[in-house]
């Protein structure tokens, strides 16, 4: 892969299929948990792809439906997600990024501005690796580089203390990037601070 004129590329692991938002399933259905981690990866790209600091999008999901439009063009990477779990999506995103500043960042913040990813990466740029929490400070949204090497990566339960202890340096980033959705209070949350088209679609058409 060619390296991007300027910029950070940014990894986005996204999960669909039946098994999507399992913690979602005394409320919802499969096919409506799908549809929600539809809207929520679609309307994260969305953001990230608005952000100026981002030269590239390498998608790593096995649903090509969730791939961004074509006139994204260069800027956005597909990679086959190996079905492996998290830890073996992030790894395979991160190998197709070039020797450029990297980030890994989670696909279901439905609140994220384009602005505060701006605003997290430029602090990020000052550390060789750096990570967000999570809103509730133990699992992490976003995980940087200033190449792909440096990252260390330890997503799953407790993420924010592994990647502490991995030498990445805490960020303090505005709530929207912040907010990731895995249960109902969770999505209660990013809508208070307001979510994208898609899963605002979704929330309209029915109750969650």
């Amino acid at each position: 892969m060619t390296s991007p004129a300027s910029g950070w590329t940014v990894v986005v692991p996204v999960k669909g299929g039946p098994d999507a938002k399992s913690r979602l399933a005394e409320r919802l259905d499969p096919a409506a948990r799908r549809a929600l981690a539809d809207a929520l990866a679609l309307d994260t790209l969305d953001a990230v792809l608005a952000a100026r600091s981002v030269a590239c999008v390498v998608v790593v999901t096995g649903e090509r439906r969730l791939l961004p439009g074509a006139d994204d063009g260069p800027r956005v990477v597909h990679v086959d997600d190996p079905g492996l779990g998290l830890g073996a999506a992030v790894r395979e995103g991160i190998g197709a990024a070039p020797d450029s500043p990297c980030a890994v960042l989670l696909g279901d913040l439905p609140a994220l501005r384009p602005e505060d990813l701006d605003a997290a990466l430029a602090d990020a740029a000052r550390h060789e690796r750096a990570f967000v929490p999570d809103a509730d400070g133990t699992g992490t949204t976003l995980l940087t580089g200033r190449t792909p090497a440096a990252l260390r990566p330890h997503f799953g339960p407790g993420s924010a203390s592994a990647h502490t202890d991995a030498g990445h340096v805490a960020l303090d980033a505005r709530p929207s990037l912040r907010r990731d959705v895995d249960t109902a209070e969770d999505l209660d949350d990013a809508t208070v601070l307001g979510v994208g088209p898609r899963t605002g679609a979704f929330l309209a058409a029915r109750v969650v």
